[in-house]
């Protein structure tokens, strides 16, 4: 699954006039944490769930944007880490585990800056509730400041897509399941994301100390819908791809993973009648904090 707090930024980076290069930014690892006490591999017959965790994370993406408009290419690269503290708390109702995610910052990589001008001081604190089910999906989201929610939507979305998606029995070693997910993303107008996951428990491996299950991820996904920036309106349609790995300890603790997209799009600009082709690449790393 997409490891994604930018879920409408590829969209909204919108721009009418030429704009110079930023600097690339150059990923910068996240220092490891301490080795905590290792859990033992469940039986042959245990299948993987997600459950209860008290754990920090940063997520680090790196974007690279590639659009031409009248003539003219329009490079951008930007990158972004979001700090943030995942609670998931049992025993589960019927709905799911109760879950509260709160950022405590989001900052743009040196020599880059947030897409649109938007005001990352704004994340600070801010928190969404809702019930992560057992096999990754996280529902019925709430946000503490639903007025700073929307004007971040564009670099936070909702955290729908965070998780693992795992099958309803839990993953086993060796297994391989299907899974389609669709998302209407309303950061920039209403934008349908709609991806085909293929996912395989490949090996048990160690994850800074610990024993985690090694999920390879590999996606093809399209993207349709319309909207409005700045009062113009515009249209989107493309498709991509996506690689990507998960780990989830063997008592249900999401450790992180990495993963890989690239896209290709066009804008159009109906009153204009122009349509601006684009493509897109990213790179997301999630790691967990001590």
């Amino acid at each position: 699954m997409r490891r994604v707090l930018l879920v409408a930024a590829g969209i909204t980076v919108l721009s009418c006039a030429p704009r110079n290069p930023s600097s690339t930014p150059t990923p910068a690892r996240p220092p490891a944490p301490p080795p905590p006490p290792g859990a033992p591999p469940p039986s042959a017959q245990q299948g993987i769930r997600l459950g209860p965790s008290a754990l920090r994370y940063v997520l680090h993406q790196v974007i690279h944007i590639d659009q031409e408009f009248q003539g003219m290419r329009q490079p951008l690269d930007f990158g972004l880490r979001a700090f943030f503290a995942v609670t998931i708390t049992g025993p589960a109702d019927t709905i799911g585990y109760p879950t509260t995610i709160t950022i405590d910052s989001i900052t743009p990589d040196s020599g880059t800056s947030a897409p649109m001008g938007i005001n990352l001081a704004a994340a600070k604190a801010l928190s969404f509730m809702g019930h992560l089910t057992p096999r990754g999906e996280f529902r019925n989201q709430s946000a503490s400041d639903s007025v700073a929610a929307q004007s971040l939507s564009p670099v936070v979305g909702s955290f729908k897509n965070f998780f693992p998606r795992l099958p309803p029995g839990g993953a086993l070693l060796g297994a391989a399941w299907t899974d389609t997910s669709t998302e209407n993303d309303r950061a920039a107008g209403s934008v349908t994301v709609t991806s085909v996951n293929r996912a395989h428990a490949a090996a048990w491996e160690d994850r800074n100390g610990t024993r985690a299950l090694r999920v390879e991820v590999a996606s093809d996904f399209t993207i349709k819908g319309s909207g409005q920036q700045a009062g113009q309106p515009f249209e989107v349609a493309g498709n991509g791809v996506r690689s990507g790995v998960d780990f989830v300890t063997a008592d249900g603790r999401y450790a992180g993973g990495e993963s890989h997209d690239s896209t290709s799009m066009t804008i159009t600009l109906p009153i204009q009648a122009m349509t601006i082709p684009r493509t897109q690449v990213s790179k997301t790393t999630v790691t967990v904090l001590p």
